[in-house]
């Protein structure tokens, strides 16, 4: 995960810890009070009515007049109002005008005699008629200290839940919004947070890459700014190591060579002497130790990081070298023979150094390949190139030290080289991002070579 990522999950982490604990108690105490509101209203409700209603030897006087307050009680608190008289009997009925006279104190409705016993009472229960919980409140009415009747309010508890449930949607939204803001927030602090050290990655990279002009910006927190200090820093450094490198292999080509070829002339001048056997021993050796510094100035190159991105076509090269080996191949008794695909292989690696690993490859397959035998230069569309020789092969176990320095294993001994070959194949295909290896074959040694892609538009055409 980024570090955009890590500091966004961080931050959403606490957002929806602090949110959690603060929506959810309020949507506790909005549903505790919100019940408590509704209870306590009905109840000082019933209170009022009931006292309305007293004072008289029946409640609220005449039987007209006592229905007409129930209904106006029944619309103003927007629940069903019913008063009975001391007997039980059923006076008035918020929900119907002029209801039968019949007994209301029934077992189903205990809070009636409950309230005619002088008690007031408030409860709970289910109501088959309504399909849910009905809050019950019931006051006795007095004339005088005697119970003449009494009052009842009832009303679904669902209206006061869907009250409560419009809050919990109101504090969701809410929540919703303030996570939301909060979000985008972060997203802002994070992306400022991680621009710098993205920044520092992608120099990183390009320095990888070989651009030593890549440079951070010594921007955004302290800490991140000391990092890319301690990266341009350390680039600068490197930077002046390579170019002394570059200066020293330069030179070094120049400064190595000129006395090998004033030492190469006095021998052949030597060589029609008296001494004409030792001097061309001297020569022998002499260019041996030319092979030897070309071979090592190869290799110091490859260990320099190339200037800048290069890309050519493996097929080209391949083709191109085949035509400079095959009269070499020739002179061996040998065949060359090159299979390329139709179209070009676009690879990410300097022609120079594609050119090298094909020439190595190609002159180790003849050399220590048999009198007579075929070297198969092969080029795939996913830029690996195969070179096979039909030789004695490569013992399984030097397998893993063909590539190293200077080793030339059981089969090479007594075969003139310098053991850099491979290394050299190795180190190039390396400093472009490839690869090499030993592939098994069952008769014969095979080298491939990985390159990484390129786009064909960045192909010098020929």
């Amino acid at each position: 995960m980024t570090l955009r990522g890590r500091l966004l999950a961080a931050f959403a982490y606490l957002l929806v810890l602090t949110v959690v604990a603060l929506a959810v108690p309020l949507a506790v105490n909005v549903d505790r009070r919100a019940k408590d509101a509704f209870y306590a209203g009905i109840d000082s409700q019933t209170q009022v009515i009931a006292a309305s209603l007293g004072g008289s030897p029946a409640p609220g006087g005449t039987l007209a007049g006592v229905r007409r307050a129930v209904a106006r009680y029944g619309r103003e608190t927007d629940a069903r109002v019913v008063v009975t008289n001391g007997h039980g009997l059923l006076l008035a009925d918020s929900t119907r005008p002029n209801p039968a006279r019949v007994g209301f104190a029934t077992a189903g409705r205990p809070e009636i005699a409950t309230a005619l016993s002088g008690r007031g009472i408030r409860i709970t229960r289910h109501s088959a008629d309504l399909g849910g919980d009905l809050l019950v409140v019931a006051y006795p009415v007095l004339d005088q200290g005697r119970i003449v009747g009494a009052v009842r309010l009832s009303q679904p508890i669902a209206a006061v839940d869907a009250r409560v449930h419009r809050s919990w949607i109101a504090i969701a939204v809410v929540a919703a919004v303030v996570g939301l803001v909060g979000m985008a927030v972060a997203w802002v602090l994070a992306s400022s947070l991680a621009r710098p050290i993205q920044a520092v990655e992608a120099t990183a990279g390009r320095l990888g890459r070989g651009d030593l002009e890549a440079r951070a910006p010594e921007t955004g927190p302290t800490d991140v700014a000391d990092v890319a200090r301690a990266l341009n820093r350390m680039a600068d450094e490197l930077a002046g190591l390579i170019e002394s490198q570059r200066e020293f292999v330069a030179n070094a080509s120049h400064q190595l060579r000129t006395p090998l070829t004033g030492l190469r002339l006095r021998l052949e001048s030597l060589s029609t002497g008296p001494d004409g056997a030792d001097a061309q021993a001297g020569l022998r050796e002499v260019d041996r130790l030319s092979e030897l510094v070309s071979d090592l100035l190869v290799l110091a190159r490859a260990g320099v990081p190339p200037p800048a991105a290069a890309a050519c076509d493996l097929r080209q090269e391949a083709r191109a070298a085949a035509d400079r080996w095959r009269p070499v191949a020739a002179e061996h008794a040998g065949t060359l023979t090159l299979d390329d695909p139709a179209g070009p292989v676009a690879v990410a690696a300097d022609a120079a150094d594609v050119a090298g690993v094909l020439d190595n490859l190609i002159e180790n397959a003849i050399v220590y390949g048999p009198e007579g035998g075929t070297v198969a230069v092969s080029v795939a569309a996913d830029g690996v190139v195969r070179v096979r020789d039909d030789g004695p092969g490569i013992d399984p176990a030097e397998a893993a030290r063909v590539f190293d320095r200077f080793y030339r294993g059981s089969a090479g001994k007594e075969t003139p080289g310098t053991g850099l070959g491979l290394a050299i194949v190795r180190d190039l295909a390396a400093r472009w991002g490839g690869a090499a290896e030993l592939e098994p074959v069952a008769i014969g040694t095979c080298i491939a070579v990985r390159f990484p892609p390129a786009q064909e538009a960045d192909v010098a055409k020929p």
